[in-house]
Formats: structure tokens, C-alpha cells, sequence
């Protein structure tokens, strides 16, 4: 993916994590999975206010060998939720994670920490101090360790003698008696460490990591080892990089057998919640069984009510798609943000024929004049686009202050009041873009009684109730209908043209609509939407079958007996059956040995 902070962005199998690491994609999916330092083998540290030296004994830096481990190569290729990212995301990787509060408040906290370094080392000039050398010690074993770790892991035979060396020529006891007796030699030390970092650093790390024997040569020994550190952390990124993309394809082609093997291990552990997506899925497919579409086949089944799911933001996501939540989410967020363009786009043409009859047009800008010496539609909706950029909805509460004081009737469809949320274009400023790009599109200054009249027929059609707002959903949710079935009569993960190429009757019904920009966004969309159902189809199916299998068997609520759920004794009753049936009938097929 894009660049991301220092972790893959990627569903969650939420193990410990301190958020360090994000792995991240065009999609912004971000999810938190750094491993927990291990405080139990942490050496001394120095006390942060509040704490007494006992307590900070245990105080490991905030870049450690704990932090980094979710770096290897090993812990990735086991990470599900980077496992299920990597299918989504093209160009994921990781990168440190520097924003959000969460990364503000660890920032925070790293600089509080190394703040309480620098006070023991120079604290030291005077003489050694038990909790100085404590935490000079401790820090020295763990850059040692994390580099030696480095060594260890490393693909080529020539590097894994560097892990041993290190332990020998670094070694905590002298280290520690050295620093008691005041006869450490920081310089040495650091130097040692330099050179096994420059056996994995690339080239273009090699200035940063030369510049920490400086910093030692001119007596900052606090900032040489927070340099050290997060060098180390940088390195350990590069790498991490560098094995996702030499693994990439792997880890794509072998995404469903081994989300069938982590799935089938969690159904024999009991630790899979599945009542919601039980009860979901025996929903539907009494739905479908009423209206008779059950005929068509399982899967037929399964992917129009997937559509549905992943667009309908009226529905909850069920804890079986939990990896997809986030993506599920912004698919949502960009099929709004179409049909709020074409709304947008629509009520605008109108504005503009009315404004072009009520006084003549000066000089119109070249570019919204077609051929014919008429207004170029394609331009102005090619403007409305950028009107509403992408990942961005409309605030449409913003004015309605002083609307709701002149009694406005409008009724907007966002809710609450208020300045623009954040990623949401606020009502004003859209008015604002919408009046310059008319006076672009007439050569001519509006009227403010004409500006009056383009907010007002913006807000008619915010409302819920608004003919043209139900006519592009509809619209826009058929399209994408038409488009996924038939991406899924492909019967497999479309890719190139086949991702493209919008049904003809698609493409028909958005030109007779006036939205035929539309569909370069729409037939993207279509394809992002396919993918989730797809994959997902791919993982579960099995479990799926063995839901229905197991009403009709009588172990629960029978597949027709109606719409509605049974007891939350009998869902209990049939996920276990459903579980136990799906693991015993895939385990052998479906279990990826351990990477």
C-alpha cells in the first residue's frame, strides 16, 4: 500500500499491540498489531514522574526488540489480518505511525522518556549512579540484542556469526562494571554496534547511522542511543518492506487456504464469535427462499446479499466480515459520495438553465463551451467531481442555522448541526465552488437572490424525501448491482478489462440519467465491492453451508420456518454444530502449515 505508518494496514485479529507500527495502503486501512514489550525479561530504565526507581526498573524504550518482532518476516507471514490486507492492498507496507492521538500521545511519552535518559547520563558526569548505570546498561543489551536478533534472521549464513560476535564483545556484566568503575567506552561500543548495522541498513541509512558515533564523540550519549534505536526501527521497516513485496504473491495466492486454516483453528479453539453472522446469513437466506431465489444457488444467494451488505449502512457489519469493517465502511462512504456528486451535478444543470434564460450570457470561459457553442455538461460535471473530493461527503447541516430561523421546511438528510465534520466538505463551501464554477460556466457575476436560489435547490434535494435524491441511489445502487453480478458470473476475482468494462445496460441506464461520468468511479467501486464479497464467499463458504445444513437437520431453527432468529440457546446450539461440521469437513483440505 501507500505508504503507512509503522504497521500494515489490515483486518484485525486484535492481538497485543502498541500501535507502533502501521501497515498502510491507498486505503488508509490502518491496524494496530505491535507486540507488547515483555516488562518480565526488560532490564532497569529511568523513572518517569511519579514512579519510584522499582517501578522504572522495568521501563523498556519505547522502540524495542518486543516492538520490532512484528517486523519479522515470520510474524508477518502468521499475521491474518496483514495476511487478508495484502490481498486488498497493492502497494502495502509499513512505515512509523506519526498521526492520530494515539501516536501524539506516544510521541509525548517518547520524548518524556528520553527526557528521564539524558537526566541519568549527565547525572553520571558527576559520578555513577546506581539507576544511571542501570538504564545505560539496559539500553546498550538492547540495541545489542535487537541488532543480534537482526543477525539471526537474516537469509544469509555470513550474517548470523555477527549474533554471537556481538554477545561476546558486548556483554552486560562488563558493561555494567565498566560503567560502575567509570572506564566505559561509549565510542567503542557504539562503533561496534555501527558496523553490524551497516550489514542491513541501505544505502541510503548509512549517513544516519554513521552520524551516532558522532553524537557519542561529542559526549550526547542519550541522543547517540535514541538515534541507535530509531535507526534500528527504520532498518527493521526497510526489511519488512522489502519480504512483504518478495512475498506478495505468495501471501495472495495462498489468502484463501490460509484464512481457511486460522478460521477452522478458531472454531476448535471456541474463540470465533458467530451468532450475528449466523443469524445474518439465515436471514437473507430466508429471504430469498420466500421470494424463491434460493433456487438459483448458494452462491447466487450469497453474493446479492453481500452487496447488499457492504452498501446498505443501515446494516451492522457481521463479526465474520470484521477484517472487511473498515473497507466495508469506506465503500460505503464513496457509493454516498456518487450519488451525492450526481445529485450535486443534476440540480446544478438545472440552476444553470434557469440562470442562462433569466439574463443573457457574457463571456463564457472557453472551457465549459462545447462545439456547439453551448454548455459542456461533460466539463461541469468533471468539475462537480472535484466539487466533492473523494472520500468526502457533504455537510449539509452546516447553514441550517440561520435556515431554521427563517422557518426553513428543508430537512437535510446529515444530522447534526454545526461546522463541516472532519473530511466533509461543509455546505458553504460547496455554495461557494458551485457559484464560481457558475459564473465560469454564464461569463457573467450571479445575483445574490440567485445564489439564494442555488442554495435552496441544493437543500431540496438533500432532503430524504427529495424525488431526484431517490432517483440517483437508485440509480447509482442498480448500476453497481448490474456491475458485481455480473463480476461474480465470472466466477472468479475479475482483473484488467474485466474489472473495466461496465455492463452494456449499466452504462445505458447512467446516460439516460445524465450520469454517465459516473461510471469510470462506479465500475472501480463495483470491483472493490466484488472483491470483498468474493474473497470472503471463497473463505467461508463452507461454513455457510454447514448453518443451513444444521437447520434442516433439526440441531436449530429451520432454514424456512420464516424470517426472524430463534433463541440465543438455539443460535448457540447451531453455531457449534455449524462449527464443529465446517472444521471437521476442511481442516485437511484448508490448514496451511506454519510459515
Amino acid at each position: 500500500m501507500a505508504s503507512a505508518p509503522h504497521s500494515p494496514a489490515v483486518p484485525e485479529d486484535r492481538t497485543a499491540s502498541d500501535g507502533r507500527h502501521t501497515p498502510m495502503g491507498p486505503a488508509a486501512s490502518a491496524a494496530d498489531h505491535s507486540a507488547s514489550p515483555r516488562r518480565d525479561e526488560a532490564s532497569p530504565g529511568p523513572a518517569a514522574p511519579g514512579q519510584t526507581q522499582a517501578q522504572a526498573a522495568y521501563a523498556l524504550p519505547p522502540i524495542n526488540r518486543y516492538t520490532l518482532r512484528e517486523l519479522k518476516i515470520h510474524n508477518i507471514l502468521q499475521n491474518p489480518r496483514l495476511r487478508h490486507e495484502v490481498l486488498f492492498e497493492p502497494k502495502l507496507e509499513f512505515r512509523p505511525n506519526s498521526s492520530g492521538q494515539l501516536a501524539e500521545a506516544k510521541q509525548r511519552a517518547a520524548m518524556q522518556y528520553w527526557a528521564g535518559v539524558d537526566h541519568e547520563v549527565r547525572a553520571m558526569a558527576a559520578g555513577p549512579t546506581p539507576l544511571g548505570v542501570a538504564t545505560v546498561t539496559m539500553l546498550v543489551v538492547e540495541l545489542r540484542e535487537i541488532v543480534a536478533e537482526m543477525a539471526e534472521d537474516s537469509t544469509k549464513p555470513e550474517h548470523s556469526r555477527h549474533a554471537d560476535q556481538l554477545r561476546e564483545r558486548i556483554d552486560e556484566d562488563r558493561i555494567r562494571q565498566q560503567l560502575a568503575h567509570c572506564v566505559f567506552d561509549a565510542a567503542a561500543v557504539m562503533a561496534c554496534l555501527t558496523e553490524a548495522m551497516l550489514l542491513f541498513a541501505q544505502p541510503a541509512r548509512h549517513a544516519t547511522v554513521a552520524r551516532l558515533t558522532t553524537y557519542v564523540q561529542r559526549g550526547r550519549l542519550a541522543r547517540a542511543l535514541r538515534g541507535a534505536f530509531d535507526v534500528l526501527e527504520a532498518i527493521k521497516i526497510d526489511t519488512a518492506n522489502a519480504s512483504i513485496e518478495l512475498y506478495r504473491e505468495y501471501m495472495r495466492s495462498t489468502a484463501v487456504a490460509f484464512e481457511r486454516s486460522h478460521f477452522n483453528l478458531a472454531l476448535r479453539r471456541g474463540t470465533a464469535a458467530l451468532s450475528d453472522t449466523t443469524d445474518w446469513w439465515r436471514r437473507v437466506y430466508d429471504d430469498a427462499r420466500a421470494q424463491g431465489r434460493h433456487q438459483q444457488g448458494l452462491d447466487a444467494v450469497f453474493f446479492e446479499a453481500g452487496r447488499e451488505l457492504v452498501l446498505d449502512d443501515s446494516q451492522p457489519v457481521p463479526s465474520l466480515f470484521r477484517m472487511d469493517e473498515a473497507r466495508i465502511m469506506t465503500i460505503r462512504r464513496d457509493a454516498e459520495r456518487l450519488a451525492i456528486v450526481g445529485m450535486v451535478f443534476l440540480s446544478f444543470s438545472q440552476f444553470l438553465q434557469l440562470a442562462a434564460r433569466a439574463a443573457p450570457r457574457a463571456s463564457a470561459s472557453r472551457d465549459f463551451v462545447n462545439a456547439r457553442g453551448r454548455v459542456d455538461h461533460e466539463r461541469l460535471a468533471a468539475e462537480c467531481l472535484l466539487v466533492v473530493p473523494e472520500g468526502c461527503g457533504v455537510q449539509w447541516t452546516e447553514p441550517l442555522v440561520a435556515a431554521r430561523a427563517r422557518a426553513s421546511p428543508a430537512e437535510p438528510a446529515s444530522k447534526g448541526a454545526g461546522p463541516a465534520a472532519r473530511g466533509d466538505v461543509g455546505f458553504s463551501q460547496l455554495v461557494a465552488d458551485l457559484v464560481a464554477l457558475a459564473e465560469r460556466a454564464l461569463g457573467r457575476v450571479l445575483a445574490p437572490s440567485e445564489t439564494a436560489t442555488l442554495e435552496r435547490t441544493l437543500l431540496r434535494a438533500a432532503r430524504h424525501e427529495c424525488p431526484l435524491r431517490e432517483i440517483v441511489e437508485e440509480r447509482v445502487g442498480a448500476v453497481i448491482g448490474e456491475h458485481t453480478a455480473a463480476l461474480a458470473a465470472l466466477n472468479g476475482k475479475a482483473r484488467g478489462t474485466e474489472c473495466e468494462a461496465m455492463p452494456p445496460s449499466a452504462t445505458e441506464t447512467l446516460r439516460r440519467s445524465m450520469l454517465l461520468f459516473l461510471a469510470p468511479a462506479l465500475a472501480a467501486l463495483s470491483t472493490k465491492v466484488h472483491a470483498v464479497v468474493y474473497h470472503h464467499w471463497q473463505v467461508y463458504k463452507a461454513y455457510y453451508a454447514t448453518v443451513l445444513s444444521a437447520s434442516r437437520d433439526g440441531t436449530g431453527k429451520a432454514a424456512g420456518s420464516g424470517r426472524g432468529g430463534s433463541s440465543s440457546a438455539a443460535g448457540a446450539g447451531d453455531g457449534e454444530a455449524a462449527a464443529a461440521a465446517t472444521a471437521a469437513a476442511s481442516s485437511s483440505a484448508n490448514t496451511v502449515s506454519a510459515m
